[in-house]
């Protein structure tokens, strides 16, 4: 599939990297149809285990491209354009490949939402976050759900009230990023993050994934009901036969993947 915004690179760690460097790999209508498209491509290739997603240029995304947000061409039609964020966002969690965010520059709005709603986050040291949105007379209605679920609540609250930035040493205090690295060493240390993830059953990685987001909104005592259902199935998989096999064996297991 050809894209006009990302550029997109299979192989066992995949790659999508934003490319609207111009402009700040702000979010457009073309981006917002992009990325969720360019999750399920890669979703669908057996040989991608996990996806790395970056930015082109000075930082990783600035949110969403004022001139498109702005646009109302009619209530419905505005409501449907508005739903491309919330698109985005959800086809993160959708896919059965673990999504990690390398960061850097800067992370704000809609772009902020992006790198928080990836399964694993990587910033550098020099990564700038934060919800401008209420400065504009907006608010960040889309990305407050992923955000306000990995944060503190009072510490979501202040974030997205005051507008401020917070650096990349106090998103990983609040829970946002899980590790923050010199500049230098940003890919080289997502890339690690990756082999060591994408080394596991891609089958036991897609049904754990589902089964971790599931759980979120579930009522407590019915999640250990659904859980069980889900451990049955993941030990009747072939790769939970070959780990096993393998591990008394003393060797290393052949993932098929199934």
């Amino acid at each position: 599939m050809s894209y006009q915004n990302v550029l997109v690179e299979h192989g066992k760690i995949a790659k999508i990297i934003l490319n609207r460097p111009e402009k700040r790999n702000a979010l457009n209508d073309v981006l917002l149809r992009e990325i969720p498209q360019a999750f399920y491509e890669l979703d669908q290739d057996d040989e991608v285990r996990v996806i790395i997603l970056s930015g082109a240029g000075a930082g990783f995304c600035t949110g969403a491209d004022m001139m498109f947000l702005m646009s109302n061409p009619g209530v419905m039609e505005s409501r449907q354009q508005k739903t491309g964020v919330g698109d985005m966002l959800a086809a993160i969690g959708k896919i059965g490949k673990i999504v990690i965010a390398q960061v850097h520059g800067f992370a704000l709005a809609g772009g902020f939402g992006l790198a928080v709603t990836c399964d694993l986050t990587v910033a550098s040291e020099e990564t700038i976050l934060g919800l401008p949105e209420i400065k504009r007379g907006l608010f960040p209605m889309n990305v407050m759900s992923p955000i306000s679920r990995c944060m503190p609540r009072k510490r979501a609250i202040e974030l997205i009230f005051t507008g401020e930035n917070i650096t990349a040493k106090q998103a990983y205090e609040f829970g946002l990023v899980n590790h923050v690295v010199p500049p230098a060493d940003l890919e080289q240390d997502t890339w690690k993050l990756a082999e060591k993830i994408a080394q596991y059953s891609p089958a036991t990685i897609r049904l754990g994934k589902n089964a971790f987001y599931t759980i979120n909104d579930m009522e407590y005592f019915k999640s250990f009901d659904y859980l069980i259902e889900m451990l049955t199935l993941t030990t009747l998989t072939e790769d939970a036969q070959e780990g096993v096999k393998a591990f008394f064996e003393k060797r290393n297991p052949e993932w098929k993947g199934r």
